[in-house]
């Protein structure tokens, strides 16, 4: 599958807009498919299966397939350009890392797909941008620094756009939309891999519905508006 550079713009545009990402990560493909299934009834639109599930591609395929109104579904911890691009032939249309690694990037590149990767000095994020991230996931600021870590480096970094992942929760998103961040991935405190194993669906359907509750009460920054 080529993903054209128009399909990229439009993703950032449902990032901007919902400003969650819902993060999949299960031991098993059937517990990430209704785990991921959860947080699309519970309202949230972008949706990334993590290459930690086992035959990752498929539940992309099966959640294309499922064609929900206005969800994006995504590939994360896209560690090769060989899983790229089977992320990218499954339907995907984002690529999410922990990492810069030139092969993947050279992969986003080449076919248009937004690009993600992780990054957390400044060094490293202004490295993913001359990469070609359109976003850039400052990981793990949830635990390493946090809204107040944004903040410092936003001045010099202005024009990056950052998501915030990795320790991110229900009382933090605001705090990291305010400090600059135009999106957050929600990991554990979201479809927490222990609740898909126990089949507690509901629960994670419950947690979506209270952080699309949350992120709708902050109105978006100007500073990520632009």
């Amino acid at each position: 599958m080529t993903n054209s550079p128009h399909d990229a713009a439009r993703v950032m545009e449902v990032v901007r807009a919902h400003r969650l990402v819902a993060v999949i990560r299960a031991g098993r493909a059937d517990h990430a498919l209704e785990a991921a299934r959860a947080v699309i009834r519970g309202g949230i639109a972008l949706v990334e299966v993590t290459y930690s599930v086992p035959d990752a591609p498929a539940v992309m395929r099966q959640l294309v397939a499922d064609a929900h109104a206005g969800v994006v579904v995504g590939a994360g911890t896209v560690l090769t350009a060989r899983q790229a691009h089977d992320a990218l032939d499954a339907g995907a249309r984002f690529l999410i890392a922990p990492n810069v690694s030139t092969a993947v990037a050279a992969v986003a590149r080449e076919t248009g797909a937004f690009y993600c990767p992780g990054a957390y000095t400044t060094g490293e994020i202004l490295h993913a941008v001359d990469q070609g991230a359109h976003l850039v996931k400052v990981y793990p600021v949830g635990v390493a620094g946090g809204p107040d870590y944004i903040k410092v480096i936003r001045d010099p970094l202005a024009s990056v756009p950052m998501l915030a992942a990795g320790g991110t929760n229900l009382e933090n998103i605001v705090p990291f939309f305010t400090a600059g961040c135009i999106a957050c991935g929600l990991g554990g405190s979201l479809a927490d891999p222990a609740l898909a194993a126990a089949s507690r669906f509901d629960e994670i359907e419950s947690r979506a519905r209270a952080f699309v509750a949350r992120a709708a009460s902050h109105a978006t920054p100007a500073a990520a508006r632009a």
